[in-house]
């Protein structure tokens, strides 16, 4: 737990990056290796000085969520105790002073973008800087993984992982992460949302179970996908994004055998690769939310009106290689 610092500013925010996960999702949770990119979609959460309680806004909340100082964990919301769990790690009891948060997100909840995480993260960098604390990335990251504990019960830690440093990651829970050089320059990233959602917690424990219910038929599984996810990160650095597409196919299929696909996102999966993309498949927990496509960069605007008639959202990925950043700090 950590002490709170000499506090100098009235308002600070600070933001961090959105993901899609290229390769690995679900098995990853099993110590297999998965690639994750972060995206041009970001969160920001301005902190600044509060009256009595902690007040929470977002852009994506109906009404402000309040905390009480002296009781911070006596909440319903998902977001009050994600809000708690951070406040908790930063300083010690009783040493919280009235805050007002208002969270600003790009990123949609629950389309598999990693919007939790993005949130997490860039709360953390607000509150450190407003807190006069002076944390390191990897000091943002461990509490980022605890806060998305609240959320996801048992997460890879890829999200607040790849939302904390940015750009393109080679991931293995336990064991940290490498950054990879690649130009996409080339290529294009689309994303479409499917029309539902589902919860990541109740999908994960969907794949678990399935997974431990036959290990001899699933175990292969896991190691395919890993094997998977190195041949994408080695296709990246190569820049043959035919062979990166090729292998998002196949671990779409991967993931339907899991159970984490749905009809809509398959018709939106199978709509991109009629259309011309490399490849396609959901990105996130599955059951819902957004597939991601690689399409060729000469085929980008006639692939995205080609999928526009099958979904109400989609939008154009860039890689973001800049993870969570300080915007703005007043004294």
């Amino acid at each position: 737990m950590l002490v709170k610092g000499a506090r100098k500013v009235n308002s600070v925010t600070a933001s961090a990056p959105g993901k899609v996960i290229l390769a690995g999702e679900h098995f990853v949770v099993k110590g297999e290796p998965a690639v994750a990119l972060a995206v041009n979609l970001r969160v920001y959460v301005t902190v600044k000085e509060g009256r009595e309680n902690i007040t929470i806004k977002s852009n994506y909340l109906k009404n402000k969520v309040t905390l009480s100082l002296y009781n911070l964990g006596n909440t319903k919301s998902k977001i009050g105790k994600v809000v708690a769990t951070i406040l908790k790690s930063l300083t010690k009891d009783g040493d919280i002073p009235p805050l007002d948060i208002v969270i600003n997100s790009e990123i949609p909840p629950r389309y598999g973008m990693g919007s939790s995480a993005a949130l997490s993260v860039a709360l953390i960098k607000a509150l450190s800087e407003y807190l006069g604390l002076k944390l390191n990335r990897e000091e943002v990251n461990e509490i980022a993984y605890k806060a998305e504990e609240v959320v996801h019960g048992t997460p890879s830690g890829i999200d607040n992982t790849v939302s904390t440093y940015g750009g393109i990651i080679v991931f293995r829970r336990g064991e940290g992460f490498i950054r990879l050089n690649a130009d996409t320059s080339s290529v294009g990233l689309v994303a479409a949302y499917s029309g539902t959602f589902k919860d990541t917690k109740e999908l994960v424990i969907r794949a678990k179970t399935l997974s431990d219910k036959y290990p001899r038929v699933f175990d292969p599984l896991y190691h395919a996908a890993g094997r998977l996810a190195l041949e994408v990160a080695k296709a990246l650095k190569e820049g043959n994004f035919h062979a990166v597409g090729e292998l998002m196919n196949v671990n779409q299929g991967l993931l339907s055998a899991l159970g984490v696909s749905s009809l809509q996102l398959e018709r939106l999966v199978y709509r991109f690769r009629e259309v011309g993309a490399f490849g396609a498949k959901l990105t996130g927990a599955g059951g819902g939310g957004c597939v991601i496509a690689l399409v060729p960069k000469e085929a980008l605007n006639r692939v995205m009106e080609a999928v526009r008639p099958y979904t109400n959202w989609v939008k154009e990925l860039k890689v973001s290689y800049e993870g969570v950043r300080l915007e703005v700090s007043r004294g």
